[in-house]
């Protein structure tokens, strides 16, 4: 099977000062370029429909998505989150990934003192940062912005019930972090999180699988992000540079994993509003 990274050019400055085809040689579960020396995993067609398999050097089986389009309809979502206990950590992360559009090394960092409940907002001060993009600039150094009651309510009662202390993260393992931890960057922080995230990845397949969503295999964390984005689409009342913010996007992004047309029924939208509550 060809490999999509066959036709990409590079710019490789240690081996030549001129850009270059890759010309990708199959080395067993890898593909090495004979120019620049670049492996990439060497993936297979399997059985399912639309993925990708190769073998890591630990020996691990790695997937990949050939579309990672694919978000959920409000019916799929219903089913979905039926198979969490309610009021449940889980069931609160997965809530808050729905209607703020966190990506989940995000949503692991959020604490108490993050939501004001009077004014109905978040405010995420730990987020992805690309410095190698032009508009790095564009997604600014932290988000603060509205979610709706749907959502806050529950954060609450949940705080509430367990007596979280402002200052603790909710879904880490407080106890297991150093006292430097938040002053720590993304990079030094990812040894802490990392396993978190990995299990709740794996915990969201199983889910998924479980829910009997015929292509649950198409789904990932990061879907449910794909998921708002689209959704608030649906409402015709948030601007794109507002969604960009929200999102932690620049508009090239955005433009390129969210211009497609919206293809929901008009009681498919009446659903997600009912899901989703009041947006502003």
């Amino acid at each position: 099977m060809e490999n999509i990274a066959n036709k990409e050019e590079v710019n490789n400055s240690s081996l030549t000062s001129k850009k270059h085809r890759h010309d990708f040689k199959d080395k067993g579960n890898y593909m090495i370029c004979s120019i620049c020396g670049k492996k990439i995993l060497n993936l297979v067609k399997t059985n399912e429909e639309g993925i990708l398999s190769g073998i890591k050097e630990d020996g691990s089986k790695y997937s990949v998505r050939l579309d990672r389009r694919r978000y959920f309809f409000p019916n799929e979502w219903k089913v979905f989150i039926k198979t969490l206990d309610e009021g449940s950590k889980h069931h609160i992360l997965f809530l808050i990934l729905l209607h703020s559009g966190a990506r989940i090394m995000e949503a692991l960092h959020i604490k108490p003192k993050n939501f004001n409940f009077e004014r109905n907002t978040i405010h995420f001060d730990v987020i992805k940062q690309r410095k190698a993009k032009k508009t790095f600039y564009a997604t600014g150094k932290s988000r603060e912005f509205f979610i709706s009651d749907n959502c806050m309510k529950e954060v609450k009662k949940y705080i509430r019930k367990n007596s979280i202390p402002d200052n603790n993260y909710l879904f880490l393992d407080n106890s297991k972090l150093p006292e430097n931890y938040d002053s720590l960057s993304n990079i030094d922080k990812k040894r802490y999180y990392g396993k978190t995230e990995t299990a709740y990845s794996q915990m969201f397949k199983r889910k998924m699988k479980k829910s009997g969503i015929k292509d649950w295999m198409q789904f990932s964390l990061h879907n449910i992000r794909k998921t708002y984005g689209n959704w608030m689409r649906a409402y015709n009342v948030i601007k794109p540079e507002d969604l960009c913010y929200r999102m932690g996007h620049d508009l090239e992004t955005y433009i390129s994993h969210y211009g497609s047309s919206l293809i929901f029924t008009e009681q498919e939208r009446q659903e997600i509003m009912k899901i989703m509550g009041e947006i502003r």
